[in-house]
């Protein structure tokens, strides 16, 4: 492996004193170390060793060369303006020395076979992290497009104030965790030249790894152990490049079986036809266990969130459960509510979305239960439905049942588009007009007469009103309406009135709730 004159030099033993002058670069081109006769020129990319007494008073000397002198001497000025020169303490051990810089390049030799190795096995990410530590001697962590943490290091999976502590590989990173991580790296996702990051008293050395010009992912050496050094920033690149051939490997051999369900549910919903092969990944998932759709949608304040982070988030917190991106700006999820271990799916929903629609601030809405993964699409259109409705209702819930708006789904949709007013019996306008003049509303005694199923008592009750007084209002309530109170079919009328009223009212206060 080819090395620089900063990663020699920090590797040097502290007992040989050494200090370096002159120009260097960061390429890493300099080869193995050679010792110098005392004749011939200084040649561009080798590493020379020489004791002082041997340096030649003026010789041509090739930028990019790196000389390392026993001892001092006025000479080393000269070269000191041409190249880099690396002093070390006169009495060292001229083979001492040689053996010191050769076990230098032995030991990057050895760290890149092992990379090298670890690729060709197709063992997983954490283990090259883990190969590297004794390089960096840092923790490091690699954390994808999506957040999710591809792998950490062994000292990292304890660092508690590392992002991925605690997050095992395959899994995204909490809530808190991906806030941290967006905090330091949010404004340097586009940038393609390794980067030290400070925030507090903490420091990061951060590459971030690209395919096709697309960021894929982050590389990240925390430093809790010794300070960044410049030549960290090289070797990051080396191991970048392993980082992403492995994550490259991951992505194809990747199981098929979740990703083809995936597919043929999500144009299942999106209402494209399935092929043969869709159709039966769809039959073989049918196991009589009961589904729901969840449609989660991202709030304006986080439009700019990654949707694979939320759908690895959804899919870490909720086994059995299939995710997908939707018109990006929402995900859909098909998840087995057998699968919970709670016999209450709508608790466990509650409790699993909470993060989501609590700190995150997204809206989510449920469908019913069903048993038939062919119907996904009928209960995306219940998920959808609750999602709507109940932002219009009760915009602040956050997350939305469609049994608990399935009447007002239907009220609405038996009104359709016709003004609410053209379809009121001449009855109830006057009931209308009654209220808006009398503080006793007549509107208010017939929706809960009916709610009661035509019961007396319960409804007096409900009303705190004597019964003889509520005798008397009805009365006047079906002299006005002129309707017969036994047919199911002018009680199913009034009901659906009622209601939609109700509904409309309830829209217009939450409207002015919003707008005040």
């Amino acid at each position: 492996m080819l090395l620089n004159a900063d990663i020699v030099f920090d590797n040097l033993p502290s007992d040989l004193n050494a200090s370096m002058a002159g120009p260097k670069t960061m390429d890493l081109a300099l080869q193995r170390p050679v010792l110098y006769t005392g004749k011939g020129p200084f040649e561009a990319d080798r590493l020379y060793l020489l004791n002082s007494e041997r340096i030649p008073p003026r010789e041509h000397t090739e930028r990019g060369c790196t000389i390392v002198c026993i001892g001092d001497s006025p000479l080393l000025e000269r070269y000191r303006k041409r190249c880099c020169v690396i002093s070390v303490a006169r009495d060292a051990d001229f083979y001492r020395t040689f053996n010191v810089l050769q076990r230098i390049f032995d030991e990057y030799d050895a760290w890149e076979n092992n990379l090298r190795d670890i690729v060709e096995r197709h063992d997983d990410i954490g283990k090259l992290l883990t190969a590297s530590e004794q390089v960096f001697d840092n923790p490091l962590y690699v954390i994808d497009g999506d957040f999710m943490v591809l792998g950490t290091s062994s000292k990292a999976a304890t660092l508690s104030s590392n992002p991925a502590a605690g997050s095992s590989d395959g899994r995204s990173l909490s809530l808190g965790a991906f806030d941290q991580f967006l905090e330091v790296h949010d404004l340097s996702m586009s940038e393609k030249e390794p980067l030290v990051l400070t925030l507090l008293d903490q420091t990061t050395l951060n590459f971030n790894l690209f395919e096709a010009d697309v960021y894929a992912g982050c590389l990240t050496v925390h430093y809790a152990g010794r300070p960044y050094r410049p030549s960290d920033k090289p070797l990051i690149r080396i191991l970048g490049k392993h980082v992403l051939e492995s994550m490259q490997q991951l992505a194809a051999h990747a199981p098929e079986g979740i990703g083809s369900l995936r597919q043929a549910l999500q144009a299942l919903v999106e209402e494209r036809p399935l092929d043969a092969l869709e159709r039966d990944v769809i039959d073989a998932a049918n196991s009589g266990h009961r589904f729901v759709c969840l449609r989660l949608k991202l709030s304006n304040q986080l439009e700019q969130l990654p949707l694979g982070y939320v759908r690895n988030a959804i899919e870490g917190t909720f086994s059995d459960c299939v995710v997908f991106e939707y018109h990006h700006n929402s995900i859909v999820a098909i998840m087995d509510i057998d699968a919970l271990g709670n016999d209450d799916y709508r608790e466990s929903i509650t409790k699993g979305i909470e993060p989501f629609t609590g700190s995150m601030e997204m809206n989510a809405g449920v469908s019913n239960p069903f048993d038939d993964l062919r119907a996904a699409r009928y209960l995306f259109f219940q998920a959808n439905h609750a999602l709507d409705i109940g932002l219009l209702f009760d915009p602040g819930e956050g997350l939305y049942f469609f049994e608990d708006y399935a009447l007002r789904q239907l009220v609405m949709n038996s009104v359709s588009d016709m003004r609410l007013e053209l379809l009121f019996p001449e009855g109830l306008r006057k009931l209308i007009a009654h209220d808006k003049a009398s503080p006793t509303s007549y509107i208010e005694t017939l929706r809960t007469y009916l709610e009661n199923n035509l019961s007396i008592a319960k409804t007096a009750n409900e009303l705190y009103v004597h019964r003889s007084t509520l005798m008397e209002r009805l009365s006047r309530i079906k002299r006005e309406l002129d309707l017969d109170f036994e047919d199911p079919d002018e009680q199913l009328r009034l009901r659906i009135l009622l209601q939609a009223m109700q509904a409309r009212d309830e829209l217009r206060s939450a409207q002015d709730t919003k707008r005040s």
